[in-house]
């Protein structure tokens, strides 16, 4: 049977084999199932190459994504991490906030805690509000439809002898419509504005990275690779959304340069001396306040609505963004994610909410952020990231696999 299997495919299966497995002289080595296709995926990896963290790279075709994946986390989610020792990782933030704890050479959270909140707003930022912006992008033009289809077709098809990228493509790209509803970009003035914020942030970047190498200073932090991970993965590399980035955002494709090659020895390439943080005594820098305040004028309003919709127990919302009223899905991680967001403002001294409170309240983010109650969402009671417990990663999904058993029972 395997003869009848093309010699390259071949190859590929074992590829895939090999990378799964550790072998002598890589006892420490984490792996990680991942696409080049995905911003988290690049967030992770990325983190890791700075921080000099040994993993081996793992491609997860249709049959890993749809099956073992599956099977681990309960859902069809990347990156997924094997530990060395076979412990199961998912969640990218808890990921890279237990791996600052293992690994603390270079740093990648600042001792400041007020910095260190701004680095969480922002790094927030770009995981819950920045898929609305690039899957605008990857999906609302045919140039990048075409091509993402197939190119994520490509790595779902790796090492697949009875599937080919051209045939996957359509219907990838046919599970894709149905997107725009949960996201927010229905309608043509929705669209229109979500082009307008693209080019809005780009020109608060290029400003940003006139004055500094890395968005809080001369090193790299959590919400760098945050911000990297989707930049990189839809606006850089998709075709239609690559001009829009080497014309607007030099500099800014720079700083992904910068950060796509630590780590790197090949060449003597990857930064390896690097400076200080943003001194906040010295008071906020204008282009790191204006980039603040965009998060505060549409990741907030959106965070909020979301926690809300999800506590009034409501399936969809709107909410206004950027002047333009736009309707979601309420998705229930993104209501735990925002809690944890207001948690961790919480838990900042007094003495640093009263210096941060006049940036914060300047830049839109207070009061909303803090406004009512933390709503707590007690599906993901017993979430315990990064770590996977018994098969389940979401507590939404252990739930809704605890309602239909215990259906099954009453209906016996």
């Amino acid at each position: 049977m395997s003869e009848s299997i093309p010699g390259n495919i071949r190859q590929e299966q074992k590829a895939i084999a090999d990378a799964r497995e550790l072998k002598p002289g890589q006892e420490n080595f984490y792996r990680i199932w991942q696409d080049y296709t995905s911003p988290y995926s690049y967030k992770v990896m990325t983190y890791m190459n700075y921080k000099g963290i040994p993993y081996k790279r793992m491609q997860a075709n249709m049959d890993i994504y749809m099956g073992e994946i599956v099977e681990l986390v309960g859902q069809t989610i990347i990156p997924v991490i094997l530990t060395p020792d076979d412990q199961v990782m998912q969640d990218s933030t808890p990921m890279l906030e237990w791996f600052e704890s293992e690994f603390t050479d270079k740093p990648a959270i600042p001792e400041d805690e007020r910095l260190a909140f701004m680095m969480w707003l922002l790094e927030e930022f770009a995981d819950e509000y920045l898929p609305r912006l690039h899957m605008h992008t990857r999906w609302g033009n045919e140039q990048n439809r075409n091509t993402m289809s197939h190119r994520i077709a490509r790595g779902m098809s790796y090492g697949k002898a009875d599937v080919q990228a051209k045939d996957l493509a359509p219907f990838l790209l046919e599970r894709q419509s149905g997107f725009d509803q949960h996201l927010g970009l229905a309608g043509d003035e929705v669209r229109s504005n979500i082009d307008k914020q693209i080019l809005d942030l780009l020109a608060i970047l290029e400003e940003h990275f006139t004055h500094y190498q890395y968005l809080l200073g001369f090193k790299p932090s959590l919400a760098d690779f945050a911000m990297y991970g989707p930049l990189r993965a839809h606006l850089y590399n998709d075709p239609q959304s690559n001009e829009i980035m080497e014309v607007n955002a030099p500099r800014t494709c720079r700083w992904m340069d910068t950060i796509s090659e630590l780590g790197d020895t090949r060449g003597c390439v990857g930064q390896t001396e690097f400076g200080d943080w943003i001194d906040l005594d010295a008071g906020v820098p204008d282009s790191l306040a204006r980039l603040l305040a965009f998060a505060g004028k549409t990741y907030i309003p959106f965070g909020k609505a979301c926690a809300m919709a999800g506590k009034q127990k409501e399936k969809s919302f709107s909410v206004e963004i950027d002047g333009v009223s736009a309707g979601f899905s309420t998705h229930q991680y993104r209501v735990w994610s925002f809690e944890q967001l207001q948690l961790r403002y919480q838990d900042l001294s007094d003495s640093a909410k009263v210096e941060l409170e006049g940036v914060l309240v300047t830049a839109g983010v207070l009061p909303e952020l803090m406004a009512d109650e933390i709503y707590h969402n007690g599906l993901f009671d017993g979430f315990t990231p990064p770590f996977i417990k018994d098969g389940v990663c979401d507590a939404r999904i252990k739930h809704i696999k605890e309602k239909a058993l215990k259906q099954q029972v009453e209906n016996a």
